[in-house]
């Protein structure tokens, strides 16, 4: 044994042939079992299909016979006569014997397997057939037939065990059914049926080169065996022995046999509506001959693979395993006695691969002295190179230690070596102490869904560099910090991964300012709500069939416009604040309440009924209408509709439900801003009680003039109610500017001039007052056109607002004001003089002189 082991080619070549033939071996095993189940399998299918072609060639041929005889037993003469007849003596003199008969021949040439057709006559004990002239021959006993007792104890169409006819001398059954009237047997309707032609196609059929079809009744009789004649009597015992118990058990299946010392298999298939059973029978010899073959063929090949393997390991022992020892003991020799290699010339001179091996060794061991020189050289360098690199090394620790971000540098192990100020700041570790450990156990960080250990195979295996935000450190004295950072791998000038930098910060007041970020952009900066963008996009992710029924209110805040103009935006703002703390406390946690607009809002209820729906805005009318703030009236209107198929577009839904708000904003919007006109007059007086004196004295006498100028009394009222509300706007001017004492800046009178603007938008946004919105926008008007807001000139302003103008004007001369004293009522009345034609219409102020304070003649 010992030149196998001196020689690495024959332990090579040697494993090869053994594996090979390990392999062969387990092949062979596989192939022989698997190919022998498969054949198997396959041929048991096959004798099963051709027991069922079979079975299914003789029930279709019987099958015709029996359907005869299932008619005759209905046969209304056949019954009529069995039922009559008696004695057979007196059976051919029946009145229905020879209509019996003619149809007894009738049906036999039906067909030409049928050998005789007859009845049996229980109460005669005799048969009428279609031959013999119509009766049975002399001493004919029933009782001893097994035909008959069989039928009369099946009480059904039966088919008889085959027998051998004497008359035909053919194999023949009978097919017969009971002739029965209310349960009782009078007799019977047969077919004697010759099976000569199944026992041919059972012939003809082949079963692959040497199996055969068998036909036997169920108790064991063989009907046809290809080895025995027709009138042999055979049993499937005889065949099979013990078998034969297994293949008459009434079961279909396939079993394993011995015929005439074959093994064989055969399949047993019972015909249905019969007594008899198909056997399909082929002998194993033939099921595995395939198999035999092809394993073989596989066996020959192995002995050739063997056979050119040892070939090729003796061509291999020569041509590279000699070589290779002779090289392999130069170089030993060069190893121990530091002498040169010699090699013979064939080796230097060959152009394969121990050729270049060869060449390769003689020149290796020329520039080994070579780098013998050399590599002093380069010790000499690399001393120079440690002390620069000391150098670089205090350097970079300098920078680290100044960096405002914490730091810290790890081995490949991931065990500390560098930590700077900041680091040791953060993580609570001084540094003498936290060196040497395991970045775990100082660094200790929770990222949600990243694991720790695939974070730190994916830096320092993968070399992959990790960043990320929302990092929990959890310091030494177990306090919890947010921080970002990344972890970055060291890898030297090849690639290799050495370690590992950790660079971090403190997150938390970024973070901080990130949420009120994301806070903002999906919330409304007044109410505190959702916004547009955040409704959006909430929608379409519950626009889903498991939301439904998904229901959607549209609220709109009536008047909003209204409280603008007459209380200033932040009394507006006020009322929207009001407004959505109402929704949100009135809907539930899963429903989602967005202002989409200045006065528009919209509530998403996920799986809510309209019915349900209906019972939330209801209670928010409800809140609403107890809510109290000031004098101002808080109104809203709501819409809704509900979607409750998932085919239903989620925009149609949002259209009906701002129609339906649309459509009670009409109702309820006006009732709403007449009580806020009312409201405003009711604050405009009780802030500033001179102003309510003003406009009622104001309202006064505009009445009186219009009476005076012969208006009839409708339009009168119309004009005393234009007098009391004709400076509602200034309800918009601040109550400083109202009730100073001095002279008004430019700014405060710009200001004060902006009531007529005011007035006119309050007054304009409810129809009853409509017609008023014109006169208290243009009651400051002059009528020579350098009044304000329009600039309007004599008749151009309406006479309403230029009966006011005079009005208001004798009324604030002759009242106290916080910046002058009253007028005189005759200085007044010459300071309208005066300014008739000019700020005033001449005619409005002649009315009011010589008619409502009777002063006639006076020059104007």
């Amino acid at each position: 044994m010992n030149w196998i082991k001196k020689s690495i080619t024959r332990k090579i070549g040697l494993s090869i042939l053994l594996v090979v033939f390990v392999l062969f071996s387990i092949y062979y095993f596989f192939i022989n079992v698997q190919f022998k189940n498969y054949y198997e399998q396959q041929s048991k299918e096959l004798l099963m299909n051709d027991s069922e072609y079979i079975s299914s060639g003789i029930e279709i041929f019987l099958q015709k016979f029996i359907m005869i005889v299932e008619q005759g037993k209905m046969n209304p003469d056949f019954l009529e006569f069995a039922g009559e007849v008696n004695d057979i003596n007196t059976m051919k003199d029946n009145r229905l014997f020879g209509r019996i008969k003619s149809q007894l021949i009738d049906i036999s040439g039906l067909d030409k397997n049928i050998a005789l057709s007859y009845i049996a006559v229980s109460e005669a004990n005799d048969l009428i057939t279609s031959d013999y002239d119509g009766v049975a021959i002399p001493d004919y006993d029933l009782n001893n037939r097994e035909w008959y007792t069989s039928i009369l104890e099946e009480g059904d169409t039966t088919v008889t065990a085959p027998y051998l006819d004497l008359v035909t001398g053919q194999i023949t059954v009978t097919i017969a059914a009971p002739l029965t009237d209310q349960e009782k047997v009078l007799g019977v309707f047969a077919l004697d049926i010759m099976i000569e032609d199944l026992r041919k196609m059972m012939l003809d059929h082949k079963i692959g080169k040497s199996g055969y079809a068998v036909l036997a009744y169920n108790d064991g009789r063989i009907l046809y065996h290809p080895d025995y004649n027709i009138k042999d009597v055979v049993y499937v015992k005889d065949i099979v022995g013990d078998k034969s118990e297994e293949l008459l058990s009434g079961k279909s299946g396939i079993t394993n046999c011995v015929y005439k010392g074959k093994e064989k298999f055969a399949a047993h298939l019972p015909i249905k509506n019969t007594n008899l059973i198909v056997f399909t029978i082929i002998s194993k010899e033939e099921v595995y001959s395939q198999l035999n073959s092809f394993l073989l063929t596989n066996l020959l090949i192995l002995v050739g693979i063997l056979a050119l393997s040892y070939i090729m390991i003796a061509a291999l022992r020569n041509l590279i395993s000699a070589p290779v020892i002779n090289i392999s003991r130069e170089i030993e020799s060069y190893s121990k006695n530091k002498k040169e290699i010699c090699l013979p010339g064939e080796y230097l001179d060959r152009e394969d691969e121990l050729g270049v091996l060869s060449r390769g060794l003689a020149l290796m061991v020329q520039e080994i002295s070579n780098y013998v020189v050399e590599t002093e050289y380069k010790n000499q360098e690399l001393i120079r190179v440690k002390e620069k690199i000391s150098m670089e090394r205090s350097l970079f620790k300098t920078t680290i230690h100044s960096l405002a971000d914490g730091v810290i540098a790890t081995d490949e192990f991931g065990i500390i070596r560098i930590m700077n100020n900041v680091a040791e700041d953060l993580t609570e570790w001084p540094v003498e102490q936290a060196y040497g450990k395991g970045i775990a156990e100082v660094f200790r960080i929770k990222i949600n869904g990243i694991k720790l250990s695939d974070l730190y195979d994916e830096v320092y295996m993968l070399g992959h560099v990790f960043r990320a935000e929302d990092i929990l450190l959890t310091k030494r004295t177990g306090e919890e910090l947010l921080i970002e950072g990344n972890v970055a791998p060291i890898k030297d000038e090849e690639g290799n991964i050495s370690g590992a930098v950790i660079v971090f910060r403190d997150f938390t007041e970024k973070k901080q300012k990130q949420e009120q970020i994301l806070y903002l952009s999906y919330h409304d900066q007044l109410t505190g709500l959702y916004n547009r963008r955040f409704f959006e996009e909430e929608l379409e992710r519950l626009d889903t069939e498991e939301n439904l029924p998904l229901s959607i209110a549209m609220v709109d805040v009536n008047g909003l416009k209204l409280t603008n103009d007459a209380f200033g935006h932040m009394t507006g703002d006020k009322l929207l604040i009001r407004v959505a703390k109402i929704l949100s406390t009135e809907c539930r946690k899963t429903d989602v309440v967005a202002r989409i607009g200045g006065d528009e809002f919209v509530i998403i209820l996920p799986k809510t009924t309209d019915t349900e729906t209906g019972k939330i805005v209801s209670r928010i009318y409800k809140a609403i209408a107890r809510e109290k703030m000031d004098n101002i009236i808080i109104s809203i209107s709501i819409g809704y509709d509900t979607k409750i198929r998932s085919d239903e577009r989620i925009e149609n839904v949002m259209n009906k439900a701002e129609e339906q708000m649309y459509m009670k904003k009409l109702t309820e919007s006006k009732s709403m801003r007449n009580k806020t006109i009312q409201a405003i007059l009711n604050t405009l007086r009780e802030k500033n009680q001179r102003e309510r004196v003003h406009c009622e004295r104001v309202s006064r006498i505009c009445k009186e003039i219009a009476r005076q100028m012969n208006m009839d009394e409708e339009t009168a009222k119309e004009i005393e109610y234009a007098g009391l509300m004709h400076d509602i706007g200034k309800i918009a001017v601040s109550d400083d500017i109202l009730n100073k004492p001095g002279r008004l800046t430019d700014a405060e009178y710009q200001e004060m001039k902006r009531h007529t603007e005011s007035g006119y938008q309050i007054l304009r946004s409810v129809d009853a007052y409509t017609s008023l919105a014109e006169i208290a926008l243009s009651h400051h008007e002059r009528w020579d056109g350098k009044g304000y807001p329009r600039g309007l000139e004599g008749e151009e302003i309406p006479l309403i607002a230029r009966i006011i103008t005079v009005a208001d004007a004798y009324e604030a001369m002759t009242e106290n004001r916080p910046y002058k004293k009253a007028m005189t009522k005759d200085a007044a009345i010459e300071e309208l003089i005066k300014n008739s034609g000019t700020q005033f219409d001449p005619e409005i102020v002649r009315v009011l002189i010589e008619k409502v304070f009777g002063f006639p003649g006076k020059d104007l």
